[in-house]
């Protein structure tokens, strides 16, 4: 995949009085970085937990963070199949790894806990689709509970399954939420998959804020 933009505005799916955060928004994704491309982007040493940090330099041990978007950086997140999570407001921008060991960890409900007020806005990355992702049963319970709403047998719907856990944790049915619907694993020409490839390179996948 290329350094093109996804062209994933918020606007486009909100209403023309919707409340929303100042500012053009882009989910951005590359499988191979360009010099200088991600520049700005901030990246985590992620370990598939629960940890979400503050105000990060980059590099540190989590699976989440909260920057400040005066800091004029962004959120980044690595994944392979996995799910990225990104929340914008007026102030704050973040993002949080959710494979099911994180998800299962907990680390939706940590960065509903530690997010500064309520995001605006959360946008659903491209990640493994549930047609895909089997899962053995004893995984899909750690994930998903005794819900089956939505989840076909045998397998994780991840956008659901986070979604839903938001919701729980206090996000507003009033925001807005985008999903990107390309599957990491069905899309060869577009995305690396640990999945399908067993041994793979990583996407990169961040939000900006103009």
């Amino acid at each position: 995949m290329n350094s093109e933009d996804l062209r994933l505005d918020y606007r486009a799916g909100g209403s023309a009085d919707a409340a929303l955060p100042p500012g053009s928004y882009h989910v951005r994704g590359l499988s191979g970085p360009v010099p200088g491309e991600t520049e700005d982007v901030v990246f985590l040493e992620q370990v598939h937990g629960s940890s979400v940090v503050f105000d990060p330099a980059g590099g540190e041990e989590a699976d989440g963070m909260i920057i400040p978007r005066i800091r004029g950086k962004s959120p980044g997140i690595v994944t392979a199949d996995c799910l990225p999570v990104f929340l914008a407001s007026s102030l704050f921008l973040a993002a949080f790894h959710a494979g099911w060991r994180g998800i299962a960890a907990g680390i939706t409900e940590r960065m509903m806990d530690e997010y500064p007020g309520h995001p605006e806005m959360v946008v659903l990355g491209n990640c493994i689709c549930p047609e895909c992702y089997r899962v053995g049963e004893d995984v899909r319970r750690k994930v998903i509970g005794t819900s089956e709403e939505g989840h076909p047998p045998g397998r994780i719907d991840l956008k659901r399954a986070v979604l839903r856990r938001m919701l729980r944790s206090g996000l507003p049915e009033s925001t807005m939420v985008l999903g990107i619907p390309e599957c990491t694993m069905c899309r060869k020409d577009l995305f690396f998959s640990y999945r399908r490839d067993e041994t793979t390179g990583r996407n990169l996948q961040w939000l900006s804020a103009d």
